[in-house]
């Protein structure tokens, strides 16, 4: 990548291997820097955010890239839409505490984003800030949404009998599955970005996430984007280099 970084690997909770990357920072006392761990979103892998661990790795963070269960080099698993995988963001944020850092950024996008509000509803005290770029509010509002953009149906019937399929057979509740609320439950600084043109994460869907926060929060709007995909032009660059060296 560029980059010099070693590969990590540990055991979830329910005990799949999950695989990261480790970028030290570049000064010489990495471990004065807050780590930044970033999370990549459905479908993709820790590849796939290079433009955001070279950012960070460029503002001196150490900077942890995780592959989510199922994806990338972690091992293999049904994909619980934020369910297990914050519970795994949890056993990376151990990890690192393990080898003498504290208090993490998380920065994720789409699942990235879900994984990292739900898990820092339950890290009190234990993250400097989290970046949540296009959460969606809920799975069950998501999965309406994504029903009308991938096949142009209405609600009824198929999310309600999807939403009962993954609660009786995989546990995943998609009423449970809730940013808002897990924003509510947040005590470190928020950032939460929407993208101007995202028809799968609607600026109105993710400003209910920004809305229900009760710490400190910024909330920008990308301008002329669609779901997920970053360019880190200037003016996103920046801006996302200011939320990090005001907190």
């Amino acid at each position: 990548m560029g980059l010099n970084y070693r590969s990590l690997k540990i055991l979830s909770h329910d005990n799949v291997e999950l695989a990261g990357w480790f970028v030290s920072s570049k000064t010489d006392d990495e471990k004065v820097k807050t780590p930044l761990i970033v999370i990549h979103g459905l479908g993709a892998n820790k590849q796939f955010m290079m433009s955001y661990i070279q950012l960070a790795h460029e503002l001196g963070f150490p900077v942890l890239a995780v592959d989510l269960r199922g994806h990338g080099e972690s091992g293999p698993s049904i994909v619980t839409l934020g369910l297990k995988e914050s519970l795994d963001l949890e056993k990376w944020v151990e990890e690192l505490k393990k080898q003498g850092y504290s208090k993490p950024i998380l920065w994720g996008t789409s699942l990235g984003a879900v994984t990292a509000l739900l898990a820092g509803s339950r890290l009190k005290g234990q993250l400097r800030a989290i970046i949540a770029d296009a959460p969606f509010d809920n799975l069950y509002n998501a999965l309406v949404t994504h029903a009308q953009f991938f096949f142009k149906l209405k609600p009824f019937p198929m999310v309600p009998i999807v939403s009962w399929h993954l609660k009786k057979n995989f546990g995943i509740d998609p009423l449970a599955i809730d940013c808002v609320h897990a924003a509510q439950n947040i005590d470190c600084p928020l950032f939460i970005l929407a993208a101007e043109k995202d028809a799968r994460m609607p600026l109105a869907m993710v400003r209910r996430v920004f809305d229900a926060a009760k710490s400190p929060k910024s909330w920008w709007i990308i301008p002329n984007a669609n779901h997920e995909i970053r360019t880190f032009d200037n003016h996103f660059k920046k801006t996302i280099t200011q939320f990090l060296y005001d907190i």
